[in-house]
């Protein structure tokens, strides 16, 4: 029988295969497309989110507290791209697929890849919120709000993210257990689907198997009904469900709080167009961020729900498990382009930082391309020490006349 409300197994199975047929094309066209990109999708977002995290290191980007969260999201994205790589590399008819380290590597990958992506999830919301904030608070002077826009904040919503993301994950993480060696039951189809790969020349001697004997992964002896509520409904509200929510209310606020600064600033500016401001650039990348976490969380955040009340539907979650796979995968991956596409910022310090294996020039708030060796001349030296845009209007900043300036003028 069903945990959640007594549907039993054979009419989850009757779903499931109604479901398969159909959604039969679409289900293969997106079984061949994961694939062949899965493995090209994880290493170039391994890659791009450690180059992520690099570039955010630079002094020049630790100015900005909202590039811890980019940071911290970046390492998520990583971890949850490097052990699903590993994890799908060894398939049901591998070798190693029933030994015990094996099983080992499966329980892990299952509790962090939960872990790390309901922890990149909640870092965006606590993002979304913490930038609202800082936005409220600058268009009004009278409230008594403390200031958002520091590294405490920052921080403290890191922590508040951890917290939320371990108390969702934590029964998955108690949720499995190594079995074995024993023997096992056969999987469905294992003989025609392990001689097909070619498996079965080395996993057994003959293709005729009658047993498999080895390790399997299963629930505790304590794991009940009511710890399979617990975990499911945790899972679906706090680890899918509420952030997505939050996700689209502040998802909203923010686009509206940036058109109506754009609509005083042109205004003020007597109706004609100018470039956008250093908040304003900052809100539209992370309203970026937020759009592509909701576009890929929520389909799956709807149906989890859904499921709960209709334990039916259980089996449609399963049969579109690559569907759900490749689309976190490009949410892990994307991230890169937004910031590259978005922050001229983040394109001049990926240049310096990795100008031996890329065109040795950078970008300044004018456009113009000026190269690494060149970027700061010693007349550009002497005006900067004299004007600093970061502030309204021209004000006279002292620097010291034999420290390089590598601080950028506009945060994004």
């Amino acid at each position: 029988m069903n945990c959640l409300d007594g549907v039993n197994r054979t009419e989850i199975q009757s779903v499931k295969d109604y479901w398969n047929r159909e959604l039969d094309t679409l289900l293969t066209m997106f079984t061949v497309i994961h694939k062949y990109l899965y493995v090209p999708l994880c290493l170039v977002g391994v890659f791009a989110n450690l180059a992520i995290v690099i570039v955010l290191l630079r002094p020049a980007m630790r100015r900005n507290p909202f590039n811890l969260f980019l940071m911290a999201i970046a390492i998520c994205d990583a971890t949850l791209m490097a052990t699903y790589l590993g994890y799908k590399h060894v398939g049901e008819c591998h070798p190693w697929f029933f030994s015990y380290y094996w099983l080992l590597y499966t329980k892990f990958y299952a509790m962090v890849s939960v872990f790390v992506h309901a922890l990149s999830l909640w870092l965006t919301v606590n993002m979304a919120v913490l930038r609202y904030l800082v936005l409220f608070r600058g268009q009004s002077p009278q409230s008594n709000l403390p200031n958002c826009n520091s590294y405490s904040s920052a921080s403290f919503a890191i922590i508040c993210a951890m917290i939320i993301a371990v108390i969702g994950s934590l029964p998955n993480m108690l949720r499995y257990r190594v079995d074995g060696p024993e023997v096992l039951p056969l999987p469905s189809g294992f003989q025609k689907e392990c001689s097909k790969g070619g498996y079965s020349t080395y996993w057994y001697p003959l293709i005729d198997v009658k047993e498999l004997k080895g390790y399997s992964l299963d629930k505790p002896l304590w794991w009940n009904c009511d710890w399979e509520r617990v975990n499911y409904w945790l899972a679906s509200i706090v680890l899918k469900l509420i952030p997505c929510l939050l996700l689209t209310i502040f998802m909203t606020l923010l686009v509206r709080m940036l058109m109506e600064a754009r609509e005083r600033r042109s205004r003020l500016c007597g109706g004609a167009t100018s470039g956008n401001s250093q908040a304003e650039r900052t809100t539209t990348m992370l309203t970026g961020i937020v759009a592509v976490f909701l576009v890929t969380e929520a389909p799956q955040g709807l149906l989890g729900l859904a499921a709960g009340f209709n334990p039916r539907l259980q089996g449609l979650s399963g049969i579109l498990g690559n569907t759900f796979d490749l689309l976190s995968l490009i949410n892990s991956s994307v991230n890169f382009v937004l910031y590259a596409l978005m922050s001229h910022v983040f394109r001049r310090e990926f240049l310096l930082t990795f100008g031996a294996c890329c065109p040795k020039s950078t970008e300044q708030d004018s456009g113009v391309v000026l190269t690494k060796a060149t970027a700061f001349t010693p007349e550009r030296h002497r005006f900067f020490r004299l004007f600093d845009r970061r502030s309204t209007g021209f004000t006279a900043v002292p620097t010291k006349p034999d420290l390089p300036i590598s601080t950028p003028i506009n945060e994004y």
